[in-house]
């Protein structure tokens, strides 16, 4: 039986880890800056209340109890995460506190609540927002190319200045959101119309 590596408070600088399994470690307030964790698992593993900063985080998967919560990225490369496979149990807080000019690619976000999260100015490509709560939501000013939005709640969110979003106006709830023109065009795209 392994034994828990705990660590509280700690700095972590310059790590480069690919392919490694983290079998129970935890994570608590710590930082990391300039990191690399390239297709590593979590296993029986846990972050909570970390920061990363400059760090590239990629193909990141999580098994057994392992999460991550109300963590903080700053200028972060996050890659093929699936960040509902890193919530908590029961799903009682989410995993990320905040981003901060941060690239993310190829990420999934399944069933999350994200209510009054500022995702402003990010760079989220390629990705995938399902069945999220997105309620009074800042994306503004985001790249959100090839983005998905499958049925959320976006109800009040702001999306002026996004652009690249494939947002389905049948799926989504949408009442209030504020988007700009002409990205706002997009919204049409689902309903096969001829616009002259």
């Amino acid at each position: 039986m392994t034994e828990e590596k705990y660590y509280e408070s700690q700095s972590f600088e310059n790590l480069k880890y690919r392919e490694e399994t983290f079998r129970k470690y935890r994570f608590v307030d710590c930082s990391f800056t300039n990191c690399t964790f390239e297709e590593c698992v979590l296993v029986q593993s846990s972050f909570s209340g970390c920061t990363f900063c400059k760090c590239t985080i990629t193909s990141l998967r999580a098994s057994d109890h392992s999460q991550i919560q109300n963590v903080e990225f700053a200028d972060c490369n996050l890659i093929g995460v699936h960040w509902d496979e890193l919530l908590p149990a029961g799903k009682f807080a989410e995993p990320i506190k905040k981003l901060q000019t941060c690239r993310l690619k190829y990420n999934t976000f399944a069933e999350m609540d994200f209510r009054k999260f500022d995702f402003s100015g990010q760079d989220i490509t390629d990705s995938m927002f399902a069945k999220c709560r997105l309620m009074e939501c800042n994306f503004k000013g985001c790249n959100l190319e090839r983005t998905e939005f499958f049925q959320c709640n976006i109800q009040k969110a702001d999306f002026r200045q996004a652009s690249g979003y494939q947002v389905d106006v049948l799926t989504n709830k949408m009442s209030g959101a504020r988007f700009s023109f002409p990205e706002v065009m997009s919204l049409l795209s689902g309903l096969h119309i001829n616009i002259d």
